[in-house]
């Protein structure tokens, strides 16, 4: 669904600019690490890419196609990572696969609740629970980029919208306090990780900005791409200097 209002930034719009933040962070990391304003730069691009697989999750006609899109992707990314420096690395797009697998707990836990059957009730909560110690235990396992808490954050956007049935019609403020829930939980993030990750609370101008629509083309496949083709030219170009 689509807001009527076109004020603000589209989805396609806030996505490109954290495309573009994530390309100086990796320049920055890759190319130039003296220059820490590129590290500082690029803190914006998780959360405004965290709040779109929210937002993904719930307005997609095919949940588990997404899904199996970006941990596709995500896996062959695993792969060149491993080929390049034999390391076993969750990279970002397998950090937002496991934030899609305890989304989709959370929707089914909520489909359960609302039957009113003590059964159902039992089994999304156990689906929920067994999601979230599943991927409790990978980050404990292998390196995820961001973590457990990393993984978490679009849920703190969706755990506080579900707070009463007053809130069903009214999209604008379903969308503040899915905001204001996402707020919070990149604070936590932002203090698990420490150092210059604070800066990542700059992005929440960009989101309060988001008008709800995607924008006028259909950038899909654009940001499947995107994240394993720019980390090839940032190697090559590092390989060559």
């Amino acid at each position: 669904m689509q807001k009527k209002s076109m004020i603000g930034l589209s989805q396609n719009q806030i996505k490109l600019f954290a495309a573009a933040a994530m390309v100086l962070d990796h320049v920055g990391m890759e190319l130039l690490p003296q220059w820490t304003i590129l590290r500082i730069i690029g803190r914006l691009a998780f959360p405004v890419f965290s709040y779109c697989i929210c937002e993904g999750s719930r307005r997609t006609y095919h949940p588990w196609q997404y899904l199996l899109r970006l941990f596709g992707m995500g896996l062959l990314c695993m792969w060149a990572y491993y080929v390049y420096d034999k390391t076993v690395y969750g990279n970002i797009l397998i950090t937002f696969s496991l934030s899609l697998c305890v989304l989709y707990a959370f929707q089914y836990l909520q489909t359960c609740w609302r039957k009113n059957k003590l059964a159902l009730r039992f089994a999304g909560v156990a689906v929920m629970l067994g999601c979230v110690g599943g991927i409790w235990l990978i980050c404990d396992w292998m390196i995820i980029d961001y973590g457990f808490y990393g993984v978490m954050l679009p849920l703190f956007a969706e755990l506080p919208a579900c707070i009463g049935e007053k809130y069903s019609d009214a999209g604008d403020k379903r969308d503040w306090i899915r905001l204001c829930g996402f707020s919070v939980g990149l604070l936590v993030v932002s203090l698990q990780i420490g150092g210059i990750q604070i800066f990542s609370l700059l992005a929440i101008p960009f989101l309060l900005a988001y008008n709800g629509t995607r924008g006028e083309k259909n950038l899909k496949h654009f940001f499947y791409w995107f994240y394993p083709v720019h980390l090839l030219l940032i190697g090559l170009v590092s390989m060559c200097i």
